[in-house]
């Protein structure tokens, strides 16, 4: 069983922990999840993110080497830059997703608990004669997520970084005192949020310093049960959910995730025809079910008795008071508001389709 540096203290603050993301012990919840959700909304939450994969990419070839596989823009970033990218089969479908940062010595990449291993394999499969050196940087590191309208406020006070105009992907680095942290803009749960990275060593100290410094703006240690209803209020897709090697980008509407002017690279005949020559012929969407029955992932969707697409994740939703869900559908039924049926354990619920994202602060 695998565990992140903070085990010990998580299991002293009493976390519940759950098994998930390939074998991880990891927190579901410290007190209650509804009330780990409304504090990210309302004010700020923290978060160990410490499961995710994370290499780090060195050589003089590394921009390069990575740009001609992944989907988006490398060599057109600079340091401090970021993007969203996936890595594709031949037929355009999603091995896995990452986050890809630039540093002045290194370029690095974040990805899924579940897609590290097949990422890796897939990064050393197209490494030739490229001048590039990929390391495995998960068990060396750790990261703390801070989410919420106060999270910009509580860095400043905490390490002195002054992050409110970071945009999406983009990343400071300095020096603290428990040693070498990287700040990247992230948004996780619809909220202004941010991802610091420092060695292992150093997660306790952060986490520690955290808490305390945030208590004036009534912070809250965060499971990944509220994470998960934060993320699908927000809309954001996730691999083993809504993402995998049976879903085109297309159909998930990852436009950030790709660039159309770079060229080639590994599946972009089949993106861009999707894009100019033709149309997805299932979409992503969100889905208002009308009743107290929460579906689950799977789930058939219906038009009376024709399947017209399946549920991906579901939730109760704190914010919206009811269960909402994400999955595909087909486009003739994409408007919003239209009106489909899913097939649940105890039978068909009505549901109505939703644009995503369900929330949108201010909105």
């Amino acid at each position: 069983m695998k565990r992140t540096p903070l085990y010990e203290t998580h299991h002293a603050l009493g976390a519940t922990f759950a098994e998930n993301y390939k074998e991880w012990e990891l927190v579901d919840y410290f007190t209650n999840p509804d009330q780990e959700h409304h504090a990210v909304r309302q004010s700020v939450g923290v978060v160990d993110l410490s499961h995710r994969g994370r290499f780090r990419l060195t050589g003089s070839d590394r921009a390069a080497y990575l740009h001609r596989i992944i989907s988006n823009d490398v060599e057109g970033l600079s340091v401090g830059q970021g993007n969203y990218a996936t890595i594709l089969t031949n037929r355009g479908k999603i091995i896995a997703d990452m986050k890809v940062f630039v540093f002045e010595e290194a370029v690095g990449i974040e990805t899924n608990a579940e897609t590290t291993a097949a990422l890796y394999q897939e990064l050393d499969k197209y490494l030739i004669a490229d001048d590039v050196t990929i390391e495995d940087f998960t068990e060396r590191t750790g990261v703390v997520g801070v989410h919420g309208p106060k999270s910009a406020e509580l860095l400043q006070q905490v390490c002195g970084f002054d992050v409110k105009d970071l945009q999406e992907y983009h990343s400071v680095v300095d020096e603290v005192k428990g040693g070498r942290i990287v700040c990247i803009r992230a948004n996780e749960t619809g909220e202004m949020g941010y991802n610091l990275c420092v060695a292992s060593e150093s997660m306790e100290w952060l986490w520690d310093t955290i808490l305390t410094e945030g208590r004036s703006s009534e912070i809250a240690p965060v499971g990944l049960a509220a994470l998960n209803s934060l993320r699908i209020e927000a809309g954001i897709p996730q691999i083993g959910a809504e993402l995998g090697d049976s879903v085109f980008l297309g159909e998930a509407e990852l436009e950030s995730a790709i660039s159309y002017e770079k060229g080639c690279y590994i599946g972009q005949e089949i993106v861009a025809r999707m894009k100019y020559r033709g149309h997805p012929n299932r979409l992503l969407r969100g889905f208002e079910i009308t009743g107290d029955t929460l579906p689950q992932s799977g789930d058939l969707l219906y038009d009376a008795d024709t399947e017209i697409g399946w549920i991906t994740s579901a939730v109760v939703s704190p914010t919206c008071g009811g269960p909402i869900a994400m999955g595909y559908v087909r486009t003739a039924f994409t408007d919003e508001d239209s009106e489909v049926e899913v097939e649940t354990v105890s039978g068909r619920v009505k549901a109505r389709v939703q644009l995503l994202p369900f929330y949108r602060r201010n909105a």
